[in-house]
């Protein structure tokens, strides 16, 4: 009992087993189980004109008003089948096709896309924003595999979604801007739709990080301003 007393009370015991806690956490961070890689619907979506809007308002109001939209966001992502794994203070990014085949999976990104175009423009007709101050959002939509797993942070699991297949999506969703249209989709996944939209532009783009120009569709609608 006396060597157990001393050994617990031993500053450089208590070191090491401090560090062994934190060598374990870290091996914990990383080495959690993942799943095989899969073929899926990638959406990026990203809040126009964001740092002018903020301008507008008082931090709290701008902070009351990212969070109603990134909920009803969440909601219609839900709705569809689809996960966001990742926020930023004025967009997200997510994942569809946990869950069916590849087709279904971009029916359900498109469909939650226009969902969120359709609340916006009754959120821009209501009284919530300032008068002539429009909200309008860049979607870009992508498919391809992906590997999927989990991490350990501050105590919980987050998703992980990863692939060269995200990036075309994250790219895509810049590209509205200089296509000006505000939902802009890969032919690859366009050719998926169980229904295509018959009033549709096309494109060919050179997109930062991808060998070969890449052939688009533009299935919304021309920004405002």
């Amino acid at each position: 009992m006396q060597l157990q007393l001393f050994m617990s009370a031993n500053p450089v015991i208590r070191g090491r087993r401090k560090a062994n806690q934190v060598q374990s956490q870290a091996w914990d961070l990383w080495n959690q189980p993942s799943e095989p890689e899969r073929e899926m619907a990638l959406m990026f979506l990203d809040i126009r004109n964001f740092t002018p809007l903020a301008g507008q308002f008082r931090p709290a109001d701008v902070l009351h008003l990212v969070g109603k939209l990134l909920s009803t966001f969440q909601r219609l992502v839900r709705n569809n089948h689809g996960r966001i794994i990742e926020t930023t203070g004025d967009g997200f990014y997510a994942a569809f096709g946990f869950n069916g085949d590849i087709s279904t999976a971009v029916d359900e990104a498109v469909r939650a896309g226009s969902a969120i175009k359709r609340q916006l423009s009754v959120l821009n007709n209501s009284n919530e924003t300032q008068p002539g101050r429009r909200i309008e959002v860049g979607i870009g939509i992508h498919v391809g595999k992906v590997a999927t797993g989990k991490i350990h942070l501050n105590g919980y699991d987050h998703l992980l979604v990863m692939g060269h297949a995200v990036n075309i999506a994250a790219r895509l969703q810049s590209a509205t801007k200089q296509l000006n249209n505000n939902f802009v989709i890969s032919s690859d996944a366009f050719r998926l739709l169980t229904k295509q939209p018959s009033d549709y532009g096309s494109a060919n783009i050179d997109l930062k990080g991808v060998a070969d120009a890449l052939e688009v569709r533009m299935i919304g609608e021309k920004y405002a301003a």
